[in-house]
């Protein structure tokens, strides 16, 4: 099996790291930089490395999108011609509904999509950043539709559970941007919101550590997260109109010095965070 690897940053990088012995494969990947190319190859991660996305993909089984959505998207519909019949493209984006009707108008019906989404970061990125350890235990989204064949989503299965994640869990597109426009972007949002805010100048020694944890996601990679952010606009202005209705709610009870009302809001919380957020065995 021939695995090509779009991008070799922090995501693309990791899982390089990780494929090595998965179905014998040998791994060949694109990177703008020749450095990383060379680093990642005397790293062992890759068996080839290319400047043209095209040399990378040719022959390929496997494709894994590493890039932006967008440059994900353009990197397919340039190399066309080099992606062979029966080859599948999976891809790490975090939009996923945009990156299925984006790529069902380019690819041939001999070229199968399915979109999947690890559950894994840091704040930094880049090759150097990336580890072999980086999806132990993570989750893995995968969002196959109809016109997908089962044994492909078999293998982008096959290959998350191979580099280590741990719960790998099937949606649909439209649910995974519903969600994650909670879970991760709307995090951004307020931590973005968070440290935009003036006081935060007169703010260092005046937490004992809630404020660092609250922006902890601030350090952000700007040209990305907004990229991310209009991709999935809808369900991410749903999620931010959410939250103003919950701190006006906040707002109002403070305001009316009604403590029975914020301390059932604050009970509700407490016991939505216990249920559904505390790790468990």
């Amino acid at each position: 099996m021939r695995i090509a690897i779009i991008g070799l940053g922090l995501i693309g990088g990791s899982i390089a790291r990780r494929l090595r012995g998965f179905r014998g494969c040998s791994v060949a990947a694109y990177n703008r930089t020749e450095e990383v190319l060379r680093l990642a190859k005397q790293d062992g991660a890759i068996d080839e490395g290319f400047s043209d996305p095209g040399d990378a993909m040719d022959g390929a089984d496997l494709i894994i999108l590493c890039l932006y959505p967008r440059l994900n998207v353009d990197m397919v519909k340039n190399n066309l011609s080099r992606i062979k019949k029966g080859a599948v493209i999976t891809d790490v984006s975090g939009v996923k509904t945009f990156m299925v009707d984006e790529l069902s108008k380019i690819l041939p019906d001999t070229v199968d999509f399915v979109g999947a989404h690890p559950m894994a970061g840091r704040e930094v990125g880049g090759y150097k950043s990336s580890t072999d350890t980086l999806f132990e235990n993570a989750s893995f989204l995968i969002t196959p539709t109809k016109n997908n064949n089962p044994e492909s989503v078999a293998l982008v299965r096959e290959m998350a559970e191979y580099i280590g994640c741990k719960h790998i869990v099937t949606t649909t597109p439209e649910e995974h941007d519903e969600i994650i426009a909670y879970t991760s972007q709307l995090m951004h949002v307020v931590a973005v919101a968070l440290c935009d805010n003036p006081i935060i100048e007169k703010s260092r020694f005046f937490s004992a550590g809630s404020l660092r944890d609250c922006t902890r996601v601030a350090k952000i990679n700007e040209v990305m997260w907004s990229e991310l952010f209009v991709e999935n606009k809808g369900a991410l202005v749903k999620r931010i109109r959410e939250m103003e209705a919950s701190l006006e709610k906040m707002a109002v009870a403070v305001e009316n010095e009604d403590r029975n009302e914020l301390e059932n809001i604050m009970r509700h919380a407490c016991a939505q965070k216990i249920k559904w957020l505390e790790e468990k065995e």
